[in-house]
C-alpha cells in the first residue's frame, strides 16, 4: 500500500478501538484486505501500528475499569486481574 494519510491512520485506529475486525476495517476504508492483514501481522507499518494502538487503548480503558471493580470487591473482576497479572509475569 502507498504511504497512508493521517486521516486513514486515524480511522484505522478509531475502528480498531471499537474492535472491528481487520476485514471490516478494510471494507470500511476501501483498503486491500489481504495487504492490510499482511501489514497488521508484520506489526511494523504505520497502518499496523494504528490498528494495534487503537485496539490496545480500548483494552487499557477496559482494564482500568476492571481493576477499579476488583478494588471494590467484584469477584469476577478479581479473577480477570489475576489473569492479567499472570500474563504479565509470564512475559517478564
Amino acid at each position: 500500500m502507498k504511504k497512508e494519510s493521517e486521516e486513514i491512520l486515524n480511522q484505522v485506529k478509531e475502528y480498531a478501538s471499537l474492535f472491528f475486525t481487520i476485514d471490516e476495517i478494510a471494507i470500511l476504508l476501501d483498503l486491500d484486505v489481504v495487504e492490510f492483514r499482511r501489514q497488521v501481522r508484520g506489526k511494523k507499518s504505520a497502518l499496523a501500528k494504528a490498528y494495534l494502538k487503537g485496539k490496545l487503548e480500548s483494552m487499557a480503558d477496559i482494564r482500568k475499569l476492571t481493576v477499579e471493580f476488583a478494588k471494590k470487591g467484584s469477584p469476577q473482576a478479581e479473577g480477570f486481574v489475576k489473569e492479567y497479572l499472570d500474563r504479565m509475569s509470564g512475559s517478564e
